[in-house]
């Protein structure tokens, strides 16, 4: 796992120091066979911030990822629907007196299950839950989420994150499980 992040962030480092755009960092990431928990970060996280944030959300989150101040992850699989979209159960149900989104995992099958960099490594995820707002559910839509606290790592109140511990190959990637009790986000987000 450290050795997969090492030679990430290398790649990294030489991606801003040449000026190399992502697609560039992510080719040269396919030669490195030495997997880690960085991958969803440039390979999704990044890109989905580029490809749908409004122009506010770029200014705010981009220079985070780019200067690793904030590790992200993509989480829409979930554990009892794998990769049926339309058939996500996590919701963020939009709360008009707060101006904020309540996000929450109703039931053990809506966990999130295996996004790379989720166990251990990232701090923020790119979120697809259902939007849910004056009792009507307008499908699935993106959320950047903050997971862990930035100076301890630890989970956010109502956030449940964790390891699914060994797999079958690729263990340097930590693969993780993600819950939402009730967690507020801002409307922005």
């Amino acid at each position: 796992h450290i050795a997969g992040l090492e030679g990430a962030i290398g790649i990294f480092r030489l991606m801003k120091e040449e000026n190399l755009s992502i697609k560039d960092a992510a080719e040269m990431r396919t030669l490195l066979f030495q997997p880690g928990g960085f991958e969803l970060h440039i390979g999704m996280f990044i890109p989905s911030i580029l490809s749908q944030g409004t122009e506010a959300q770029q200014a705010k989150w981009l220079p985070l990822c780019m200067s690793l101040q904030l590790i992200g992850t993509y989480a829409q699989t979930e554990l009892g629907h794998g990769t049926f979209l339309r058939g996500l159960e996590t919701v963020a149900v939009y709360d008009e007196a707060s101006e904020r989104f309540v996000i929450h995992s109703p039931t053990l099958t809506a966990t999130k299950w295996w996004p790379g960099g989720l166990g251990k490594t990232c701090t923020h995820a790119i979120l697809m839950a259902r939007l849910v707002t004056k009792g009507k559910d307008y499908g699935p839509h993106a959320f950047v989420v903050q997971l862990r606290d930035m100076e301890t790592h630890l989970p956010l109140e109502g956030v449940e994150v964790g390891d699914i511990g060994p797999k079958m190959g690729y263990n340097g990637v930590d693969n993780g499980f993600l819950r939402f009790d009730h967690v507020s986000v801002p409307r922005d987000a």
